[in-house]
């Protein structure tokens, strides 16, 4: 390619496959379908979460469709921004909203072709939107040392395709006996689908979506130079004007490395600067790169990066929320870091932010540069409520990085981090409506009051938000959502759409009963008033009394919250100062040890271990020539006369710890002369042997010329 600019690419026009014949049921034959992954244990494919991730979204009931229409495609789910499915019976958003589609199998309407070269293919029987989800890839998830077995067993069986999906780094999914139609998806090296890994409860699942608005007919392909495996690399058949002639295999190639297009816009890059980048730094791909790595590691260490813009938030955050490679997590954190805008860390807050930075500082727990710019970001986040911080749980491992850690920095930030968040409080407002009606677009409660006869929670408005004050939990015994409100001591079953009155109410007489009032009669007035003060001044006092409780309920909190933590400091010092003693013990066992083994060497052998640490070595140029046993024979002979002359000049005297320059240059000269007397010995015998096979071969021909003529 030449240095200037490229040209505009034309749009290709993409191949219909509309008269090919079905071969669904066909292909069904070739494997065993299932629905959902098989784990091998429940530990595989973990998403590393550890409690649901929640939005913020609310119901919207539909009427009409009688669809619950919350966290669609159009909303703003922070959900389904980050790849995250919501779950029923965890989210405010009500059950079964829009951001189900891989519990709910809502796959695209697709069937299966046979393609010329490459086997069966997945063709698109509808027109399929951008970013739309096709299938789920489904399979056996296994761990590492599975899946190189089945690579090379596989491969011994001869299998013409390939069908392994990198979950996680130490989760595959192996589609090739057991999957589901999505393992007939073809590569291609401009593709019109993508995979994409999303969480779904606790664990992490793979998906394949579309890349550009797929037409009816289509062939769906994905590029399987990313994440997908086998035991050798395959010839690549797509056709395309890009293409790079293979896919797969154990030893990827530079353009086979490329970062998934989610990554590489989470990192504020594209295609075309990392393909420039590898093509001016080829010489980096063999030297700074392990064989089995899955990026081009040096290019994203390369990479300098730069503020997170607002529309990136939801990029940055989905790929962060995922278990990267440890180059790509630094480089994310590093771009949050170099932010000041506050409007994009509030937009990073609430893309579950404090879950987020919580795995991270438990991943990168080795990475000092990491951890302090992840505590700085902490740092500079808006402190107004413990509510984010206390569902995250990061304030136990701030704690924790503070107990263990020995890096100044690190332990004054999150000292800092801490004493800032023990000041905060939950969240409790003070309602400010009372008597609200509920929608009329809601599904019917039954005329339910303020609290159900049934645990079954009623469906609120659309879009209307938990009135101020009032907070959701799950019940341990039915796991059913009920709400409470913490400063007025309540609870209930339906979810409260209007603010609850703030005490008791109050008699206040008949609405329709004729005023009482007599015309002049001030003295009934004045007592009228003084009954209303008083009942004022008994509301005041009972939202006081409340207030008081509520005080002295967070300090009871905290106090037993301080004991329990000063027990456990003093249960962690104590293990501290067990590992410590039982350390020093076992140091004083290994160095006593190490000394009675070298006071029972005899001092021939002490010389005999020191040159055997160098002459080797120094022979070692001669294995080309005599073969590998016959140097260390050598080597054995020598260091046995060595030792031997040693002897008898000092018999008594123990050997150095090292040889000094001169000595090394004497055994050196004494070694190559040895060397030499051998290689004399070794060519004369060789020649002898060549001679005895040539007189033996002479006289083989010769006898077999004699019986030729007798004949």
């Amino acid at each position: 390619m030449s240095g200037s600019a490229s040209p505009v690419k034309k749009q290709r026009t993409p191949q219909l496959f509309l008269d090919s014949q079905d071969k669904t049921d066909e292909a069904r034959t070739t494997f065993h379908e299932i629905s959902e992954c098989i784990y091998a244990n429940k530990q595989l494919g973990h998403s590393g979460q550890n409690e649901q991730m929640t939005c913020d979204c609310h119901e919207n009931w539909d009427q009409a469709t009688q669809r619950n229409l919350a966290c669609g495609e159009h909303s703003e789910c922070i959900n389904r921004a980050t790849s995250v499915e919501c779950v029923n019976r965890s989210c405010g958003c009500g059950d079964d909203c829009q951001n189900q589609r891989f519990q709910k199998k809502q796959y695209a309407d697709v069937s299966v072709i046979q393609t010329e070269l490459k086997g069966y293919g997945l063709r698109a029987n509808v027109e399929i939107n951008e970013a739309g989800f096709i299938y789920e890839y489904v399979g056996e998830v296994i761990n590492e040392e599975s899946f190189r077995k089945r690579m090379v067993e596989y491969d011994e069986k001869k299998f013409p395709h390939f069908y392994f999906m990198m979950l996680k780094k130490d989760s595959f999914i192996d589609a090739t006996i057991k999957g589901s139609l999505a393992r007939f998806c073809n590569h291609s090296c401009s593709p019109n689908a993508y995979v994409d890994k999303w969480v779904v409860g606790d664990k992490l699942r793979m998906g394949i979506f579309a890349k550009r608005t797929i037409q009816a007919g289509e062939e769906i392909t994905f590029d399987y130079n990313v994440d997908r495996y086998g035991a050798q690399s395959q010839p690549c058949y797509c056709g395309e004007p890009n293409c790079i002639k293979v896919m797969g295999g154990k030893t990827q190639t530079d353009a086979a490395l490329l970062l998934p297009e989610g990554i590489s816009e989470a990192l504020g890059v594209t295609h075309q600067m990392e393909r420039q980048w590898l093509k001016e730094n080829k010489h980096l791909r063999s030297k700074q790169q392990k064989d089995d790595a899955i990026i081009n590691e040096a290019f994203v260490k390369s990479i300098e990066v730069t503020p997170i813009e607002d529309s990136e938030v939801s990029k940055v955050m989905g790929a962060l929320m995922k278990e990267q490679d440890v180059n790509i997590t630094r480089k994310l954190v590093e771009r949050i870091y170099l932010t000041e805008e506050p409007s994009i860390h509030s937009s990073i807050v609430r893309m579950h932010g404090y879950k987020t930075l919580s795995q991270v500082l438990q991943t990168c727990d080795n990475d000092t540069s990491t951890i302090v710019q992840t505590l700085t970001i902490l740092s500079k986040w808006p402190k107004v409520t413990r509510n984010k911080i206390s569902s995250s749980q990061i304030e136990d491992v701030v704690r924790q990085l503070h107990q263990q850690s020995k890096n100044k920095k690190i332990s004054q930030l999150s000292s800092d981090l801490l004493s800032e968040w023990g000041n905060l409080q939950m969240a409790y407002r003070i309602p400010k409506n009372v008597n609200g009606e509920r929608s009329s677009n809601s599904p019917s409660v039954y005329g339910r009051g303020a609290r159900s006869k049934s645990p079954e929670p009623a469906e609120p408005a659309p879009e209307e938000p938990l009135p101020e004050g009032w907070a959701m939990t799950i019940d341990p015994n039915t796991q059913k959502p009920y709400y409470y409100h913490m400063q007025l001591g309540i609870s209930r079953w339906d979810r409260p759409v209007s603010e609850p009155p703030k005490t008791p109410s109050f008699p206040k007489g008949p609405k329709n009963e004729p005023s009482r009032k007599r015309p002049g009669n001030f003295a009934e007035d004045i007592l009228a008033r003084q009954e209303e003060e008083r009942l004022k001044q008994e509301r005041e006092n009972q939202f006081k009394e409340i207030q008081q409780k509520e005080r002295m309920l967070q300090d009871v909190i905290l106090q037993s919250q301080r004991q329990a933590e000063e027990k456990r400091q003093a249960e962690e010092r104590a293990r501290l100062e067990k590992l410590a003693k039982n350390r020093e013990k076992h140091q004083k066992h290994q160095k006593h040890k190490k000394h009675k083994t070298e006071h029972n060497l005899t001092i021939e052998q002490q010389w005999a271990k020191l040159f055997a640490k160098h002459i080797p070595n120094m022979i070692k140029k001669h294995e080309k020539t005599i073969g590998h046993d016959n140097v260390k024979g050598c080597a054995k002979d020598l260091v046995g006369i060595l030792a031997s002359k040693e002897i008898k000049k000092h018999p008594d005297t123990a050997p150095p710890t090292e040889l000094d320059r001169a000595k090394l240059k004497k055994i050196k000269d004494f070694s190559s002369m040895f060397m030499d007397k051998f290689l004399q010995k070794y060519e004369a015998k060789r020649g002898e042997k060549r001679k005895h096979e040539d007189g033996e071969e002479s006289a083989k021909k010769h006898l077999s010329s004699g019986t030729s003529s007798s004949a």
